[in-house]
Order: structure tokens, then C-alpha cells, then sequence
């Protein structure tokens, strides 16, 4: 069983509007296992069953959190347990989770550089992007980024970036108080 990381991100149309796209991938195997443009909860529900019932559950399922993906994350967790999986907690390696934000942010960047005028059009993108011979960042990932998972992330870069994670040295994500081995 790998664990699974989402990554759900908004991406503007032409016309002011937005879309959703999803995308889920799997560590440490470090994979896109799949991607949807979300018009309804309900889409993260079924592209997450259909991964389920394609890879099996997921020893960990973590997601972006922000409360504008609330009803996203809600409904990809509820799908993981209605396929009869265990709760999937744990901790995801500091690096597979920065190379699942790479591959993210490099997925909704391709999909942006498409300039999409609909929703039909993202979704376009996102396939041909998830076609592509070879899905890589933008800029390559030579090392731990500066101030990435550490007291100064950003809200969505914490290990898993679930808010009741810890960081890799056990203070809570969000904290301000400097790691025990700071100078």
C-alpha cells in the first residue's frame, strides 16, 4: 500500500470563472495515479473509487488543506471509506511531498499556459498534460526549498498539509517556535 497524496488547485478561465482540478498522486512510487476537473464534490468521490478500486486503499491519504477545498477533501475521504478501507493516517517523507507540490503546481501551470476559456477546455489541458511523454516540474528539485516545512511554510506546504500534522521534527505545523536544534 502506498500513500496517497491530493492536491486539488483552482485555475481561472478566460471569462473570470474557474475550475477545479484534482489531482491524486501515489508515494513513494511517485506517480500521478490520477486527475479530474471537479464541477461537484462528488467528482473527487468517484475519480477516488475509481483509484481505490484500481490500487487498492491507501495506507495514507493526505490532502492540501484550505478551507476553499473543504467539500473536495471531504468527499475524497468519504469515498476511501465507503470502498471499505481503513482510516489511511500517517506521515508522508518531507521530499515525496515536496515533489507531490512540484508536480501539481506543473500540472495547474501547463493547464493555465493552455489559457482554457471553459471548464470543457481545463479539462482538456489536464488530459493532454497527463498524456505527455514526460511530466515534470518546471524548475528542477535540487534540495529542500528555503523556508519550505519548516516554522515559515506556507499553509500548504506543512508534511501533508493537513492542519494536525507535526513537521519532520515534531513541532506542530504552524508553529513559530524554533526547532529544538536551532541555534
Amino acid at each position: 500500500m502506498s500513500a496517497w497524496q491530493l492536491y486539488p488547485n483552482h485555475v481561472w478561465l478566460a471569462d473570470g470563472d474557474h475550475a477545479l482540478v484534482l489531482l491524486v498522486m501515489g508515494l513513494p512510487e511517485r506517480q500521478v495515479l490520477g486527475a479530474t476537473v471537479v464541477q461537484e464534490p462528488a467528482d473527487a468521490a468517484a475519480l477516488l473509487a475509481r483509484l481505490v478500486d484500481a490500487h487498492g486503499c491507501p495506507a495514507t491519504l493526505r490532502s492540501i488543506w484550505d478551507p476553499l477545498f473543504e467539500g473536495v477533501n471531504a468527499a475524497a475521504r468519504a469515498a476511501v471509506r465507503q470502498a471499505g478501507c481503513a482510516d489511511p493516517v500517517g506521515k508522508l517523507e518531507s521530499d515525496d511531498f515536496v515533489w507531490a507540490l512540484d508536480i501539481g503546481d506543473a500540472a495547474t501551470q501547463a493547464i493555465r499556459d493552455s489559457n482554457p476559456a471553459t471548464i470543457d477546455d481545463a479539462a482538456s489541458a489536464l488530459e493532454r498534460w497527463l498524456h505527455a511523454p514526460a511530466r515534470t516540474p518546471s524548475a528542477k528539485f535540487t534540495g529542500q526549498r528555503s523556508g519550505s516545512l519548516t516554522h515559515d511554510a506556507y499553509p500548504r506546504e506543512g508534511p501533508g498539509s493537513d492542519p494536525q500534522d507535526l513537521l519532520p521534527d515534531d513541532r506542530a505545523w504552524g508553529s513559530r517556535t524554533p526547532p529544538p536544534d536551532a541555534p
